[in-house]
This record gives structure tokens, C-alpha cells and sequence, in this order.
């Protein structure tokens, strides 16, 4: 039985970004792809299981490179083409992204309870 670490990767990079603008080093990325890592464990003085681990660590290392490579490879052919999907305007102190997610995510909480008071005076 062979084991291995597999990925699968599929992007939607806008449609003003042509598909052959991502490359690492030189060589086109693709924007979808099945990746695989085999384990091979060698010999271990210590066990069989540790040589496995040992394999496979080093392997998620190598998975963990290559989907960087990928997805800076179309961070950087994409560039700032989507910025304007994150545009607020002028932002003050204390007004960034996080602060109204959390006054959104609250809006949204003080709407469930109006709506289970209610169902419960009903």
C-alpha cells in the first residue's frame, strides 16, 4: 500500500487576469491542479512507525511549499485587480475591517434575539 499526501487546488482568478500570468520560476501555474507527496519511510534504528512520521513530516513540509508557491504565484499575477471588492473609503481610528465585521456580526446577533422575542410572545 503506497501512502501519500495529496492536495487539490482549484482558483477563480478574475477574469482580466489571463490564466498564463501566474508562473514560478518561470513556468506557468495553472489554476487548478491535483498535487501528490509519496511517504516512503526509510529505516529507522528506532521503529517502523517512526520512520514513517519522520517521512511524512518532511513531506508536509513539501506540501506546505508548494501551495505557497501556487497561491503567491497568483497573488502576485492578480495584484491589486480585486482591491475594490474590500473598498471602504477612508477608514477611521478604530473603524477597521475587524471592528465592522464585529458591529456587523453584533447587528446581526440583536436581530436573532428581536426575532426570538417574537416567536416566544406569539
Amino acid at each position: 500500500m503506497s501512502e501519500a499526501i495529496s492536495f487539490t487546488y482549484s482558483l477563480d482568478p478574475p477574469a482580466s487576469v489571463p490564466a498564463s500570468s501566474a508562473t514560478h520560476n518561470g513556468v506557468p501555474v495553472p489554476t487548478s491542479g491535483t498535487e501528490s507527496f509519496p511517504i516512503t519511510p526509510g529505516h529507522s534504528s528506532r521503529s517502523a512507525t517512526h520512520a514513517f512520521y519522520t517521512d511524512a513530516s518532511t513531506q508536509l513540509l513539501a506540501v506546505q511549499a508548494r501551495i505557497n508557491e501556487v497561491l503567491t504565484a497568483w497573488k502576485d499575477a492578480i495584484g491589486d485587480a480585486e482591491k475594490h471588492k474590500e473598498a471602504t473609503g477612508k477608514v477611521a481610528y478604530g473603524q477597521g475591517k475587524a471592528q465592522r465585521l464585529m458591529a456587523a456580526n453584533k447587528a446581526d446577533e440583536v436581530e436573532d434575539d428581536e426575532d426570538e422575542d417574537e416567536d416566544s410572545e406569539e
